[in-house]
């Protein structure tokens, strides 16, 4: 699987010298394994989808939908409200949003990634529903947005650039304005044209609220907008090996969730939390069919000689061999198998009580079976490891304190004493991540077609690699920079960090670079006499020299993409680049000017020896009349196109991605 950097931004990621040397140990692996790869077989970023159903691999591919990808740029902006509030299809109001990672601060907890909300979350309230919707029409290429604040009713929604005129798009309250000939219209024209609002409640025009009082307080309100609220780079990438299962529900597993900062404390929230099924769901019922969802990875490699698991599945390995009883050391002394979770929707766990974690239970757990054996884990790509102490063999072990709300993390098997001694017989890692159900491909009464794809949205077989390290710990904010900025304060909520920074993202061991996206988390003066931002990125490909410039304040030939001054102190920028030629790494230089408050780097790599297409199992599974039924197919993930047919209202219960073990 890939290394995707998104676990708790406060833990450390592996510096560049560490990535060298497991470069050296990885380079062994691949040679002595070279005789047997064309056996091997790995399945990237599997996803089902349908004309109903958009491919929310990344906001390039949900920009893409059928849905709307042809139409013109007002009827795309409808067709994705509708998308946004359909109630099969959207996001739903929990009153609150989700919160990743050690910084507290506000703006850098709260997840506004469009990608992780639809895809990961389904829920939040309008200060993340606002930039999320300006953030997928912007980041998907579709044109201009900004997302805008009406502090008098505390509220925020957005607005998109369509046809030369802002067009407001109101997903939390669930709002257009259409003039007589049907035309979207802005929040502006809505604050001083009364006709705009001489219409009947529906449900995309304020259907829980009081027209005449919403009107009032529009008008009353003071505006402020904000431009690139939202930050961008997540995408579903994951990768399945020999042996490795992916199940997904569209109904929450006996309460399975990442509890937000404040749920315990707010108490209707906790009421509703606590209501069945117990955890996310819409405080409007009427919004959406869906609460929250899990899925479930089980990876259960065959470490016997027959088969080529070992080879597919292990991240790395020393002095280590397959034989008939299990894995053994090839010669007397120490060796070592590394193992790996990573997952594109975040780890949860079976919750116990909101208030407190500590009797969170079942978000990663281990079952192993070895002799003269030893565990460790690891929460940043083995910089470190932490020692797990089984009581006798096998062990079974709960990783959820160590791993719930991450992205993911490495286990490491270590054997020591003779060959055929020190064994590892049997694996099996059972973990559970939360994800959205509105963006499952459902079954409809009929016949139904679906179409497998794989790869990232250049269709490429890649794997991520992410550093998003937490600006308030030193250490890992200064962790991957061959050049420290000039001034660094890492308690401070703005204005962290000053001046020029180069920073250093690897290939993972084995690829090389095809694309990547620099992102960061800019500040900027605020009020009248505010001078203009003047944050700068740039990279350069293999070594620190020639930087091209991927994005510059005050560059562009308009002033609508970020008018100075703005309402906020922060804005962020993602930038992707793809490759002319694939590179084992890339240099970004920041250059801060007023701050950088946070930065982010994802790599997409190719395997230098590519693995050859694998087979993948599909399973749906569904009841017609309280009946479960179900429809399994192995499909060539180069031509996934299959049908499935349902009776008379079906009810979706899961999906599964498979690719059985040798």
């Amino acid at each position: 699987m890939f290394w995707k950097r998104l676990i708790s931004p406060g833990l450390l990621s592996v510096p560049p010298m560490s990535f060298r040397k497991l470069a050296i140990l990885i380079a062994g692996i691949f040679v002595v394994s070279a005789t047997g790869s064309s056996t091997w077989g790995r399945v990237y970023s599997p996803r089902i989808l349908t004309s109903r159903t958009a491919d929310c691999y990344s906001a390039k591919t949900f920009a893409g939908h059928p849905g709307w990808k042809d139409l013109a740029p007002e009827a795309q902006a409808r067709a994705m409200l509708e998308y946004l509030t359909d109630p099969e299809t959207g996001l739903y109001p929990l009153g609150a949003g989700a919160f990743e990672g050690g910084d507290k601060t506000y703006e850098f907890g709260l997840v506004r990634d469009p990608i992780k909300v639809l895809a990961v979350y389904g829920y939040g309230y309008c200060d993340v529903f606002g930039p999320v919707t300006a953030g997928l029409w912007e980041q998907g290429g579709l044109g201009k947005a900004r997302t805008v604040d009406l502090p008098g009713l505390q509220h925020v929604a957005s607005e998109v650039l369509a046809n030369d005129r802002w067009r407001y798009l109101d997903v939390d309250l669930r709002g257009t304005f259409q003039s007589s000939d049907g035309g979207l219209r802005s929040l502006d024209e809505a604050r001083h044209d009364g006709a705009l609002w001489k219409r009947e409640r529906s449900p995309r025009f304020f259907p829980m609220d009081d027209l005449a009082k919403l009107e009032r307080q529009f008008a009353d309100s003071k505006v402020e907008h904000r431009y690139s609220v939202a930050p961008g780079g997540h995408t579903l990438d994951f990768v399945l090996r020999r042996g490795e299962s992916f199940t997904r529900w569209w109904q929450p597993q006996d309460g399975r969730w990442l509890v937000a900062q404040g749920d315990a404390k707010d108490k209707s929230r906790l009421e509703l939390l606590e209501s069945e099924p117990r955890g996310p769901k819409s405080k409007h019922a009427s919004f959406t069919t869906h609460s929250h969802g899990n899925g479930r990875f089980v990876y259960q490699p065959n470490l016997q000689k027959s088969a080529k698991d070992f080879e597919d599945g292990a991240f790395s390995s020393h002095n280590v061999q397959v034989t008939d009883a299990g894995l053994t050391l090839v010669k007397p002394g120490d060796g070592w198998v590394v193992f790996e979770v990573r997952s594109p929707f975040v780890i949860v766990p079976l919750v116990g009580k909101i208030d407190d974690s500590k009797d969170d239970k079942e978000a990663s757990v281990i079952e192993v079976d070895a002799a003269e054996a030893s565990l460790a884990w690891s929460p940043d790509f083995g910089d470190s490891w932490i020692t797990l102490e089984p009581k006798q063999w096998p062990a079974t072990m709960d990783l959820t304190a160590q791993v719930a709300g991450s992205y993911g993390y490495l286990l490491k098997v270590g054997l020591k004493g003779k060959p055929g001694n020190a064994l590892l017989r049997s694996l099996k890692m059972t973990t559970w991540v939360q994800i959205a159900p509105a963006q499952l491909p459902r079954l409809k009464s009929g016949e139904n077609t679906f179409e497998l794809k794989t790869g990232d949205h250049y269709g490429l077989p890649t794997r991520a690699l992410s550093i998003q390290p937490n600006a308030t710990d030193e250490n890992a904010f200064l962790h991957y920079l061959l050049r420290a900025p000039r001034e660094y304060e890492p308690t401070k909520g703005s204005d962290r960090a000053k001046g020029s920074m180069i920073a250093r993202l690897p290939a993972l061991p084995g690829t090389k670079i095809a694309w990547f996206s620099a992102g960061a988390s800019f500040g900027m003066s605020v009020g009248p006499d505010a001078s203009p931002p003047a944050n700068h990125i740039s990279y350069a490909a293999d070594s620190p020299r020639d930087f091209q410039p991927i994005f510059a304040d005050g560059a562009r030939p308009t002033a609508i993409d970020r008018p100075t001054p703005q309402a906020h102190w922060h804005y962020n920028v993602d930038r992707e680049v793809k490759l002319d030629r694939p590179a084992g790494a890339i240099y970004v230089r920041y250059d801060a000017n007023p701050a950088l408050n946070a930065y982010r780097l994802i790599a997409h790599c190719q395997e230098d020896t590519p693995f050859p297409p694998t087979p993948l199992t599909v399973k749906h599974a569904w009841t017609e009349g309280g009946q479960p039924r179900e429809h399994s197919q192995t499909l060539d993930p180069v031509a996934g196109r299959y049908q499935v047919q349902a009776g008379q209202d079906p009810v979706n219960v899961s999906i599964e991605f498979s690719v059985p073990s040798e």
